[in-house]
């Protein structure tokens, strides 16, 4: 209990245990930042999944078209197998995120995945990426 009662002098006081309240009230925010860390790893989980299944079709050839500056060219193998290694990244960056939330690890897997999605995005005559 956080609350003691002490009667002194005629008065009834009441003493706050600060070892108990400062322990409780930790408790409790690192329950709430659990549960908020657990919702938004579900939620970046369940993106990066959409993403992996692009990835994936365009990688086994079931896509087989992509649009460069608004006109539809077809995908060659050399960008198939780069688009395996976006693949390749987004899992190993899903694996990362199920079991580790740190911020700054995310934000630098994420970047890389927008620089092999650039790459895989490659014009295949020019070479030049296009950004996302």
């Amino acid at each position: 209990m956080l609350l003691e009662e002490y009667r002194g002098r005629g008065h009834l006081l009441v003493k706050v245990s600060a070892n108990r309240f400062i322990s409780s009230r930790i408790e409790t925010i690192r329950n709430e930042v659990k549960a908020e860390t657990q919702r938004l790893r579900e939620r970046t989980l369940n993106k990066l999944e959409e993403i992996f299944k692009v990835a994936a079709k365009v990688a086994r050839g079931e896509i087989r078209h992509q649009r460069i500056k608004g006109k539809m060219a077809p995908i060659k193998l050399d960008q198939r197998k780069r688009w395996v290694r976006v693949a390749e990244h987004i899992a190993k960056t899903m694996n990362s995120i199920a079991s580790n939330i740190d911020e700054k690890e995310i934000q630098a897997q994420l970047n890389e995945l927008e620089r092999l999605v650039n790459e895989a995005n490659a014009n295949p005559k020019d070479g030049k990426p296009k950004t996302i």
